[in-house]
């Protein structure tokens, strides 16, 4: 797969994803509960990508006690684990708050890739980084009057869906290649499935995962959350992530409450018109996701050529 094809995989993917912001409160709308529609959204989503790998190999899904620890580690202590911390962070902060704690995820993927893995880090990308983050923060309305509602727990849930985004990335990055990434999401989202459950069981009994009252509407919106959010957006990150690497894919990925926010403003009608600074900071994310992609491309083009003039090169 070609890097600009990667590109395009994680910049669609990242509209994908940002599908559920909207998604999400038109189903809460519909009577959903969060938690009980997470575990839906997981468990439908795992059988629907067991289905597909089946179908393509019968032996998809054999896998060894080893990718089982692995996909468990990539379900409970990342994928799984950063959607339930998000929820939460909600009853404690704004939206717009969480969101941008949320992408904090590349610095982080960034210093550990560096710190435990020997990623090289460029210039580019650094800037790019922090370009990302301010743009976000701009996008999002940091400084606003909202910020005076944040609470501590709020800002630490937050930050806990940004470490488990970025433990998902990291592991996914380390541990995709060679394996179907169909197996690996089909066991990551029906281990998920586990946290929102036990919590809805929890909080609410068992009665509180029945959707006996569900309207058709509902079901229309968990289809479109599980197709689009769910299995479109992360089968095209892992698809980028082959080609781009954890730490670029997950700043092209900042692109994603850019995406939010125009869909927002289109079918929600509560929702504002970006102003003056929202502007500038779509600019911002923009400009870093260019600046770290053509530094991206010119180290590409620097070690191909070494490799090229190499006297062991074929």
């Amino acid at each position: 797969m070609s890097r600009r094809s990667s590109l395009a995989a994680v910049i669609v993917s990242a509209l994908c994803f940002g599908t559920l912001a909207v998604l999400t409160p038109l189903a809460y709308a519909q009577g959903a509960e969060p938690l009980p529609l997470l575990a839906w959204r997981f468990a439908i989503a795992a059988v629907f990508l067991g289905s597909l790998a089946l179908m393509r190999d019968r032996h998809a899904l054999k896998v060894t006690v080893g990718d089982l620890a692995r996909y468990s580690a990539l379900a409970l202590a990342g994928y799984g684990a950063a959607s339930v911390c998000f929820f939460f962070a909600l009853l404690y902060a704004p939206a717009s708050v969480c969101a941008v704690l949320l992408y904090a995820y590349p610095t982080l993927i960034t210093i550990a890739g560096w710190m435990f893995l020997g990623k090289k880090v460029t210039w580019q990308h650094s800037v790019a980084v922090v370009m990302a983050f301010a743009g976000c923060a701009l996008v999002l309305g940091i400084g606003s009057s909202e910020a005076a509602s944040i609470k501590w727990q709020g800002v630490v849930l937050g930050l806990g869906a940004a470490v488990g985004y970025s433990v998902f990335s990291l592991l996914s990055d380390r541990w995709l290649h060679g394996r179907s990434s169909l197996a690996m999401m089909t066991y990551t989202f029906a281990i998920a499935t586990v946290l929102p459950a036990i919590g809805a069981v929890a909080t609410g009994g068992i009665a509180s995962l029945s959707v006996a009252s569900w309207s058709p509407t509902l079901w229309g919106l968990l289809a479109a959350i599980v197709a689009v959010p769910t299995f479109a957006a992360v089968t095209l990150f892992l698809r980028g992530i082959r080609g781009l690497g954890s730490a670029q894919a997950a700043l092209v990925a900042t692109l994603e409450p850019i995406f939010t926010i125009v869909l927002a403003m289109l079918l929600l009608p509560e929702q504002p018109m970006m102003g003056g600074l929202q502007i500038v900071g779509v600019t911002l994310v923009l400009a870093g996701v260019v600046l770290s992609e053509t530094g991206a491309s010119r180290s590409d083009s620097t070690e191909a050529e070494a490799n090229a003039s190499s006297p062991h090169a074929s």
